[in-house]
């Protein structure tokens, strides 16, 4: 172990050397400048020492720790696994660099991560594996070969995702299209998860691959405990799509309307997951008896989206939405109070707008005079009612 920190660190030595006696004479420049020779061997070694049986996230996090003091040093990186996998010429050895890149990717940082996704978009990390199972020989060999092919689209796959700061899969961002919003955002991350949640499906090894490749039971491993997230991000995001399809267009305004393409696609991922819900909820039963698996994980309980369902949403989507009874019965009520105020009264009909009220106040004039003999009597009131014109005399 001492001698193993001491190659790590006369390496980041020498580096620093190297470094410290060079001027760059921009800062482009001193990005782009060639790590020193000794880490990039130290790298290499390390890369070597994961993609020839050991088994163990110690050496991923030395490639890690090597990468991240030098610029430059991640696309060494990249380059010698592609050429690691490319070379391979037995599905194990092609499975130990397909993991590594995995494990990379769960390992690293969000920079790394930003950094590996990019070298991967320009093709100085490749994923494929140039591997036949036609020339494979035996059943172990041929389902050995399936599995990498799985498992390199699956990897193809998730460089289009990244682990948010909560530790959960989420697509990576993208730059929004023209007139596009968050419902249109949700469409596309519901389209993503089936994705990849289909390709994970079909790495389910069978006896033998899982018996004899250890590195296929630790990448399946981590493939499985990924989907877990997948589903419950694919779960959520449904019922959010489900109540946006639910409202009526004209209460939608803003980033959460669905323009028509992106409704047809919600539909189309509605049919998608009768089926699909169906069969993760069976390969989740598969996997807990499989060899393949930890025993000691927790499964998701599967929301099996039926037929049925899936119709009863599209059936509420292109019928009008109806008015509630209550409302109904307020809006009748009211015509009728107006219809009684206008035929209220001495019936004229004179065309007047309907009054307010539900009957009509009129005033009354009496032809009767009352004569009041001296200006000091008091008025006569009713019961009860004290007051008077008079002024009171002074005491």
């Amino acid at each position: 172990m001492k001698v193993f920190k001491g190659k790590i660190w006369a390496a980041i030595g020498s580096l620093m050397d190297h470094t410290s006696t060079t001027k760059p004479t921009t800062s482009s420049s001193s990005a782009a400048a060639a790590p020193d020779r000794a880490l990039l061997a130290a790298i290499e070694s390390a890369v070597d020492r994961c993609t020839t049986g050991a088994d163990d996230d110690r050496h991923v996090h030395e490639i890690l720790f090597l990468v991240s003091n030098a610029p430059g040093a991640i696309t060494f990186l990249s380059r010698r696994i592609t050429a690691r996998l490319e070379s391979a010429r037995s599905p194990a050895a092609a499975l130990r660099s397909l993991l590594l890149v995995h494990r990379l990717l769960r390992a690293g940082d969000r920079y790394f991560e930003q950094d590996f996704r990019s070298l991967w978009s320009s093709c100085d990390l490749r994923l494929h594996a140039p591997l036949s199972s036609s020339s494979a020989a035996g059943a172990v060999a041929t389902g050995a070969c399936a599995f990498v092919h799985g498992y390199s689209a699956y990897l193809e796959e998730r460089m289009l995702w990244v682990i948010n700061q909560a530790g959960n899969l989420e697509p990576a961002p993208r730059r929004p299209a023209s007139g596009g919003g968050e419902g249109e955002a949700l469409v596309l991350k519901l389209g993503m998860c089936q994705r990849l949640l289909e390709l994970a499906m079909q790495l389910l090894p069978d006896n033998n691959t899982a018996s004899g490749c250890a590195a296929a039971r630790a990448a399946f491993g981590i493939v499985l405990r990924e989907s877990f997230k997948v589903y419950a991000a694919f779960a959520e995001g449904l019922d959010a799509m489900t109540l946006l399809l639910r409202r009526p267009r004209s209460s939608l305004a803003g980033a959460g309307r669905l323009s028509k393409a992106s409704r047809a696609s919600a539909h189309e991922i509605l049919k998608k997951a009768c089926a699909q819900t169906q069969d993760l909820r069976e390969f989740y039963h598969k996997c807990k008896g499989s060899s393949a698996s930890n025993k000691s994980l927790e499964y998701p309980i599967v929301r099996v989206v039926t037929p049925a369902q899936a119709a009863a949403v599209e059936m509420e989507v292109s019928l009008p939405v109806p008015i509630p009874e209550e409302e109904e019965g307020d809006e009748e009520e009211e015509a009728a109070k107006v219809k009684a105020a206008e035929t209220s009264g001495d019936g004229s009909g004179d065309g007047d707008s309907p009054s307010a009220f539900a009957r009509k106040m009129e005033t009354t004039i009496s032809d009767v005079w009352v004569e009041f003999e001296e200006e000091d009597k008091l008025i006569p009131a009713g019961p009860g009612d004290g007051h008077s014109l008079k002024e009171p005399k002074a005491s």
